[in-house]
């Protein structure tokens, strides 16, 4: 947030150890955050500020994305080793990186601001409500997130309903999952009522456009949950808002941005398109991004690389390609069944990187023509003994599966792929070339990596020729693209088809990708939820949604689970129809993982009975 943002590192750390139940209520020195402190200018801004730093470690680091990413788009690629929230297996009350105990930090913070705010000096009475307003999109949003992941939580946080706390307790009780949603609307329509009209100066605040966005989806996922008190109206309200923005875009200084590639353009995070993002920057002093171990730094840009200096000729470690982790490998049924059409559909190439280009200078480690390649007729015998390429040129391509379908066989394929030279690996080929015999689900570590969060600028001075650093890049949370796939999925629960059909079609014409019709919505894709699903794997792919997708749409036992015999959920599969590469476990989720275990921490804090989750005792 510029200038907004940037206050003294120290003083966010000071706020985020004193804001609250981060352990709940384990016995911690509030000293440094007081009633006080929010009845100054100095102290409402500052507080505003920790209470957006706040959501760093859950979108900037691994353990957040593991939550969600993990779903029918991504699997665990080959430097994880099992983890529960790709296999479900060994999901406890002890698991760490549980989204639980980083809210109650922020949303006590966010108390302080809203229940004290209004008594600041120093500060006019806009202003005032513009911070508080603020405060409350924040507050919705970490209840959001817990209500999805945890369902029932913690409101009381022991002055009351929603009251800031400076003492701590141990006297805790846990609301129902529909009193936390009635909060998040609550303050949302609040939020809506209160912020601002126009987008601000400094990036990363939200305004009346963010929550509008975060109101349609809040009713959205409330109008799928049994406990609505009206589900039509739900699905309604989550409509007239998601139409509120999309109507009156140029009001709210929003807008499509074209093409889709642009809208994860480095330097492009506050286009028209983003509605809310978290903040990072290129100073080490609010940012240590030399560090990549640091929980909240932003490490997104590992996270989804393959293994590209491993196996591939010419290819070493660079800034451009990034440092590989490979936690995240993508299903075959994302890559080739929802991106079927990479043609058309921008959506594919925008969000994925599926060529490498040889930029190892010690040129004289590349494979050359060997005299059998030339007798097999991959080239002329005049070539033998010289480079297959130079510095510069194609090491590595993932061919898409429309390429693969040109060849009558397996072996004419091979035969081509071959004769290039570099490597090339089909999707239902398996590979062929420098790592052929290591079979077809070698691909959980060699695949098209997801290319959206890809950081290439160093803006902290010696670290401009680094790989291995953090990314400074804010990180997207909502964006207007999603307004038009939630808009349709309301119309669709509310039996309007075709208006549902006019807003994916606006959605698809900025990707260039062919319109549908209302048949569309069924045909080979199951029913039209299934075919909404598909959309927002085309447009959000790896964005932090999928996991609430699935539950949201009563779609995730169905898209992920292998069944008992270890076959994969058709959703849910690596290359080939293969089971999850050797050596690893296939996705075993049950009913009860719909909902995440409470950290066993946090209810061993608390007096009395506090109820975890079924599943988990």
């Amino acid at each position: 947030m510029n200038k907004f943002l940037k206050i003294s590192l120290s003083l966010i750390i000071a706020l985020s150890m004193c804001v609250g139940c981060s352990d709940l209520l384990e016995e911690t020195p509030r000293t440094l955050l007081t009633p006080e402190t929010f009845k100054t200018a100095t102290g409402l801004q500052n507080g505003l500020v920790a209470a957006y730093a706040l959501f760093r470690p859950y979108y900037g680091y691994q353990s957040g994305s593991n939550w969600t990413v993990f779903s029918d788009e991504f699997l665990q690629g080959q430097q994880t080793s099992d983890p529960p929230e790709a296999t479900y297996v060994g999901i406890t009350p002890a698991i760490s990186g549980t989204p639980w105990n980083d809210a109650y930090p922020a949303i006590n913070t966010c108390n302080g601001i809203i229940q004290l705010g209004p008594e600041a000096t120093g500060l006019t009475e806009a202003e005032k409500t513009q911070l508080i307003a603020e405060a409350k999109f924040l507050r919705a949003q970490w209840y959001f997130l817990l209500a999805r992941h945890y369902g029932g939580a913690t409101i009381d946080l022991g002055s009351g309903p929603l009251a800031f706390n400076e003492t701590p307790t141990t006297e805790m009780t846990r609301a129902s999952e529909s009193e936390v949603l009635e909060v998040i609307i609550n303050d949302l329509e609040d939020a809506v009522n209160e912020l601002p009209d126009s987008r601000p100066a400094e990036p990363g605040r939200v305004w009346k456009g963010s929550a509008l966005h975060l109101l349609a989806k809040a009713y959205l996922w409330r109008g799928w949950r049994d406990y609505s008190p009206n589900s039509q109206a739900d699905f309604q309200s989550a409509l007239d808002n998601a139409s509120e923005l999309i109507n009156n875009a140029g009001s709210y200084g929003v807008g499509l941005v074209a093409p889709y590639a642009d809208v994860f353009e480095e330097g492009n995070e506050w286009s028209s398109e983003v509605l809310f993002t978290i903040e990072w920057n290129g100073n080490q002093q609010f940012n240590n991004a030399t560090d990549a171990g640091a929980f909240n730094n932003n490490i997104q840009n590992f996270l989804f690389r393959e293994f590209y200096v491993q196996d591939i000729p010419g290819m070493v470690r660079d800034v451009e390609n990034g440092r590989p982790w490979i936690r995240y490998s993508p299903t075959a049924w994302m890559l080739d069944v929802a991106f079927e059409d990479k043609v058309n559909d921008e959506r594919f190439d925008g969000s994925f990187q599926t060529v490498w280009y040889a930029n190892d200078e010690a040129t004289e480690n590349y494979p050359v023509w060997t005299q059998a390649e030339a007798d097999a007729g991959y080239v002329d015998a005049s070539m033998v003994g010289e480079q297959k390429f130079e510095l510069g040129d194609t090491a590595y391509w993932h061919a898409p599966k429309h390429i693969q379908d040109q060849f009558a066989t397996e072996a004419a394929a091979r035969d081509w792929a071959l004769s290039k030279g570099y490597q090339v690996t089909f999707p239902d080929y398996g590979t062929s070339g420098f790592f052929e015999a290591e079979g077809i689900n070698y691909q959980n570590k060699h695949y098209p990596s997801l290319s959206k969060f890809n950081r290439v600028a160093r803006p902290i001075a010696g670290t401009e020729d680094d790989p291995n650093i953090g990314s400074t890049r804010p990180y997207i949370v909502y964006r207007f693209g999603e307004t038009f796939l939630v808009a349709a999925e309301a119309a669709l629960r509310l039996g309007q088809q075709t208006q549902a059909v006019d807003f994916i079609n606006e959605l698809r014409a900025r990707a260039n990708a062919l319109p549908i019709d209302v048949s569309d919505l069924t045909g080979d894709h199951g029913d039209e939820y299934d075919f909404i699903l598909d959309e927002r794997t085309r447009e959000l792919a790896g964005e932090h949604m999928r996991w609430f997708d699935l539950k949201r749409t009563n779609k995730l036992l169905e898209r992920v689970r292998f069944d008992a015999s270890g076959a994969p959920a058709v959703y849910n599969r690596q290359y080939n129809d293969g089971a999850p590469a050797a050596g690893q476990l296939a996705p075993q989720p049950e009913p009860y993982h719909l909902l995440r275990p409470i950290p066993q921490s946090a209810i061993d804090a608390v007096t009395g009975e506090y109820a975890q989750n079924p599943g988990y005792n």
